[in-house]
């Protein structure tokens, strides 16, 4: 066979990737892990990911293994997968990847974890995937009632299981109610530290150097940047001090936490990020729920005087004081926070405007 040299030289063909409009995108809640640092995920189908994060615009273009994690009440269901970073929108914190083997071994699992939350087996609730309820179906609940027809006693338990039933629907209304509307959870997790001052990456790129036994004025951490300098942060004062961001080699972004310095014995409080939307909302909240992986919860209480600003997206450190001193055996544990409104006034209003004897001005309401 005549073989021409165009056909030596013919590039190879690109690799298949499915069209994405056949694909729809779900907004189920997911984490997806790069490089180390996780970012929230926004909208995913089975062939890219829309995330959000402070990320590297130099990441832009980059191929990455990453970490696709699905986060379950109770556990986690992990799968590793090649994914393409598309497009980084620096202003919104967004980016777009895109999976360079959609066909690889992790799309079984995939695929069921996604067609069951289509299907409504799987809900998402602040975050968390769960298992939805399972309800008995109609054909169940008549023959358990013809098997009772005509008993007596039969009839006085099914009614007092009706009313049971109707306190129990009545209970959870109010309770799916009020954590609708006085509860707001928060999206950064909170982490337990000492009080004291955090020391934030002044640049990004990785971190060369850590000292946290240095001296006032010695070198506590240095930071190599993606244009090849050495940023050095001293120590500001004769205290201690303990890491919040990852260790030596480890990539930052400009205003991300690395350590915090405190003085020794220094009070054991919760410190976050909150952007300016949650700080308003905390600012009006009557205390912050506290819930560690082990399942104990606490209440927390910020000076609402002492609340920082922000604006747009940016974050601002928050230090919440837990309402019982925490045990130096919590230090570094994270937990969700959770924002609990004061029940409202009007509640008082209506009571004293049905008391008798009550004077009430014209046009009060």
């Amino acid at each position: 066979m005549d073989i021409r040299p165009a056909d030596l030289t013919a590039p190879a063909a690109a690799p298949f990737l499915p069209a994405r409009a056949e694909h729809p995108m779900l907004d189920i809640p997911f984490v997806m892990g790069i490089d180390g640092r996780q970012y929230k995920g926004v909208r995913l189908s089975l062939v890219m990911a829309e995330i959000a994060g402070l990320m590297d615009p130099g990441l832009e273009g980059a191929t990455r293994m990453m970490r696709l994690q699905f986060p379950f009440q109770g556990f986690s269901v992990t799968l590793e997968l090649m994914g393409l970073i598309e497009r980084i929108d620096a202003d919104k914190g967004l980016a777009t990847v895109a999976f360079v083997e959609p066909g690889a071994d992790h799309l079984p699992q995939m695929r069921h974890v996604m067609n069951s939350y289509i299907a409504g087996d799987l809900v998402g609730l602040g975050g968390v995937i769960r298992v939805a309820a399972t309800v008995p179906s109609p054909a169940a609940r008549a023959a358990k009632a013809g098997a009772m027809r005509g008993v007596s006693v039969g009839q006085v338990l099914r009614s007092a299981g009706m009313v049971a039933a109707t306190v129990v629907l009545v209970g959870a209304v109010g309770s799916l109610i009020y954590g609708r509307v006085f509860t707001s959870p928060v999206d950064a997790p909170g982490r337990v530290v000492q009080d004291g001052t955090r020391l934030d990456a002044i640049a990004a790129g990785q971190i060369d150097y850590i000292n946290l036994t240095a001296a006032v004025g010695e070198v506590a951490f240095t930071i190599r940047t993606t244009g090849g300098e050495l940023l050095s942060i001293a120590m500001p004062c004769a205290c201690e001090a303990d890491l919040l961001g990852g260790d030596v080699g480890a990539t930052v972004q400009a205003g991300e936490p690395v350590m915090v310095v405190h003085a020794p014995g220094a009070p054991i409080v919760v410190s976050t990020q909150m952007a300016s939307d949650d700080l308003l909302k905390l600012a009006f909240a009557d205390h912050v729920s506290v819930r560690f992986a082990d399942g104990t919860e606490i209440q927390a209480s910020v000076d609402t005087q002492a609340l920082p600003s922000a604006s747009g997206d940016a974050l601002a450190e928050v230090r919440l004081t837990p309402e019982a001193p925490l045990p130096a055996a919590r230090l570094g544990e994270m937990g969700e926070l959770t924002l609990v409104r004061p029940l409202p006034t009007v509640l008082d209003r209506i009571a004293t405007y049905l008391r008798p004897n009550t004077t009430r001005v014209p046009g009060d309401s």
